[in-house]
């Protein structure tokens, strides 16, 4: 009978911990074999982690640490802000059941999974594992210099010098832990024949993988557990260099590679080993100052509904004269400015960003520029009556998997591992343009969208940052673009999804101007803004509900009604509390006039900036009765949280349901409250300009 991984040994966590960091931390022992095996499976799927690397006895203490004892297998470890998991099996089961398909080493074909799992289980056994980690460490420990600089390469500097002091002692430990007395090298080599003998039988058939044509954890397996004998440069953890080894070691290493098997890991960790992500792009941790800066910005935006209350009405109209800035936030003048779209225009703002960026957009041109209607137009026409129900069934079945597959940790860390990765596929399925990598997605959205609207001061570096992720997502659209052609020009068909509805565009009379090029602006418009505001809606959202315990009390019911629309109204007013853009900008190149309701009126220089304060005018009574009480079943208001009149947001009604899906999903867990300390109030939601983290608790 076939069994799955998880059946086979679960996953292994601890739950006592505090953990509240950007980027999570994988402790490794530096010579791990299976460490290497976990760590393959991290950077297949490109996650970001702080590789710290231990020596072997040393790592041992360090786990200890974390999950209160240590025995042999525990290591290594993976600490994330809402799992602490151990174990090689752990992280790997962990990925294999959350990461995108094309990334995942283990199929899902019941006889193949058995396969690839016996075989793992056989080059991951004592057996293996343990001869191989012997013949080296029994190889390399006489040579004391050598050893040390395998043992505590790319450690800390106090580990260095804890096995430079005192070798001797270390040595020994390593002898006991590792049982070294037991054989000698030439006797862990002949039963490692046997190993190689078996993986030579299997690839005579000319087969390029183990277990057929794709790479599976067999493959990587055996690759990583028999990295001693082989030694490839691209191994992720420490092996020594086949020019240092001493004479008898190096001997046996050339007659492992000179063997079908031998040549068959080179070319593994050549072709297949993927690469890190860089240790460079690890975001740099807030330190005490920031921190506390953080927890008073924090403070500070609990109150920020009275200011926008009190700004509409005392300061309807603020004009800053010495950088042409007007704030406009009562409800009828911004109404007013935002339906003005001739006199107050948008193309100054950012179409120059989005031409830059390779993807000019039809929000970021002016109702005067005839290829804003013929391209609104197009993408209108790209929608179906029932794309709202498809987009809701999708979010809503992958969110409660997401949801399921984290129950046993109490912890969900909601931008991270529920909003992102379902909001990535979403891209995939709905709109037609699957992830290169999730984390390849990842940064465009961000980077793009941070130069286009978060970019107020036009820093270069930033700038030049989202111009090079514009490039590599036009290049990207275009072949994919190009791909799909080909496969219909051979005969396949293509699926329902936005960007195939506009290749079948291409073909209706009238639309010949509508080539690959724009298609691709198209495409990457609408996409932009869909990852990371619509994460950071999720979080404002529950944070601020977090905030109001009795309107939590009321969401959770609607909640469990599964009742979408009546939830959005609850995501409407939080965002009202807690914008994720207080406002929009809008340029006027004349002097103009705007005029209240009861017929007041404000002029508005040339050549101004203008911030119509969207989340002032939904503080004014006029528009939202009662304005600093939270009601989230109003009716008969205008929200303007995606904007308003021609330049709203053209995700609005997708994000209606994307936005309700997603918080219904988190309130549905039991007993749900804020994470404890930093992880609660979102890791990057004042110190970044998205929130990178931010832990629910339950249970």
């Amino acid at each position: 009978m076939s069994v799955s991984l998880h059946e086979l040994n679960s996953i292994q966590f601890q739950k006592d911990f505090h953990y509240a960091k950007l980027t999570p931390t994988f402790v490794s022992c530096s010579i791990g074999l299976h460490d290497e095996v976990a760590r393959w499976v991290l950077d297949k799927h490109q996650i970001l982690y702080r590789d710290e690397k231990r020596p072997p006895v040393i790592v041992g203490k360090v786990i200890k640490q974390w999950i209160k004892r240590y025995a042999k297998g525990n290591e290594p470890i993976m600490i994330m802000n809402d799992a602490l998991l151990y174990s090689s099996d752990s992280i790997i089961q962990y990925w294999e059941e959350r990461g995108l398909a094309a990334n995942k080493y283990l199929p899902d074909e019941p006889d193949l999974r058995k396969e690839v799992l016996d075989l793992y289980y056989y080059f991951t056994s004592e057996f293996v594992e343990t001869r191989a980690t012997k013949f080296m460490l029994d190889s390399l420990l006489p040579a004391k210099k050598q050893a040390r600089k395998v043992l505590t390469k790319q450690t800390r500097k106090t580990d260095r010098w804890r096995y430079r002091l005192f070798y001797s002692i270390q040595r020994k430990r390593l002898t006991k832990q590792y049982n070294l007395d037991g054989n000698t090298p030439e006797e862990q080599v002949h039963e490692l024949r046997k190993v190689f003998d078996k993986v030579d039988a299997l690839l005579q058939d000319g087969r390029k993988y183990l277990c057929g044509n794709r790479c599976t954890l067999a493959d990587i397996s055996f690759a990583a557990i028999c990295a001693p004998l082989i030694l490839p440069e691209e191994f992720g953890g420490n092996l020594p260099l086949i020019q240092q080894v001493p004479d008898a070691y190096r001997e046996i290493v050339y007659e492992f590679r000179a063997r079908a098997a031998g040549q068959f890991i080179l070319k593994l960790y050549q072709d297949d080993r993927p690469d890190p992500v860089s240790q460079d792009e690890i975001p740099k941790e807030a330190g005490i100052l920031k921190r506390w800066i953080s927890s008073v910005v924090i403070s500070l935006k609990k109150k920020q509904s009275k200011l926008f209350h009190w700004v509409q009405k005392k300061h309807p109209v603020i004009k800053i004269p010495l950088i042409k800035v007007a704030v406009v936030s009562s409800n009828d003048l911004v109404k007013d400015l935002l339906h003005r779209d001739l006199d107050f225009t948008v193309e100054e703002i950012n179409s120059a960003k989005m031409a830059n960026q390779k993807g000019a957009f039809f929000l970021g041109m002016d109702r005067n520029n005839p290829q804003m209607d013929r391209e609104r137009t197009m993408a209108r026409n790209a929608v179906k009556r029932d794309d709202l129900e498809r987009i809701k069934m999708f979010v809503r079945n992958l969110a409660e998997d997401i949801i399921q597959k984290s129950l046993n940790y109490e912890r969900l860390d909601v931008p991270d591992k529920l909003c992102k990765p379902i909001f990535v596929r979403l891209i995939d399925d709905y709109f037609g343009v699957p992830a290169p990598s999730e984390r390849t997605m990842r940064r465009w959205l961000r980077d793009l969208f941070y130069d286009l609207f978060l970019n107020l001061g036009n820093n270069k570096h930033k700038h030049q940052i989202a111009w090079n992720a514009g490039i590599e997502r036009r290049s990207y659209l275009l072949q994919l673009l190009k791909d799909r052609k080909q496969l219909v020009k051979d005969g396949g068909s293509l699926e329902d999804n936005m960007l195939n509805r506009f290749l079948a565009m291409q073909h209706e009379p009238g639309n010949e101007w509508f080539d690959d090029e724009k298609i691709q602006r198209q495409i990457g418009g609408i996409i932009t803004g869909i990852l990371e505001t619509s994460s950071k809606a999720v979080v404002l959202v529950l944070d601020e509900l977090f905030n109001h315990p009795e309107a939590l009390k009321k969401a959770i019911a609607v909640a469990h009604t599964y009742d979408t629309q009546k939830m959005f109204g609850y995501v409407q007013e939080a965002l009202r509390f807690h914008p994720v853009q207080p406002g929009v900008l809008r340029f006027n190149e004349k002097e103009q006039v705007l005029q209240t309701a009861s017929g007041k009126r404000y002029t508005i220089p040339a050549k101004s900036r203008n911030l119509a304060l969207t989340a002032g005018a939904m503080f004014d009574p006029s528009n939202f009765p009662n304005p600093l009480t939270f009601d989230g079943e109003r009716e008969s208001v205008t929200y303007m949280n995606y904007g308003y009149a021609l330049h709203e947001c053209y995700g609005k009604y997708i994000n209606s349901v994307t936005l309700s899906e997603l918080v219904a999903a988190v309130l549905r867990l039991p007993n749900i409250r804020r994470g404890y300390g930093r992880s609660g109030q979102g890791s990057g939601l004042i110190e970044e300009s998205f929130p990178s983290n931010f832990v629910v608790e339950f249970g």
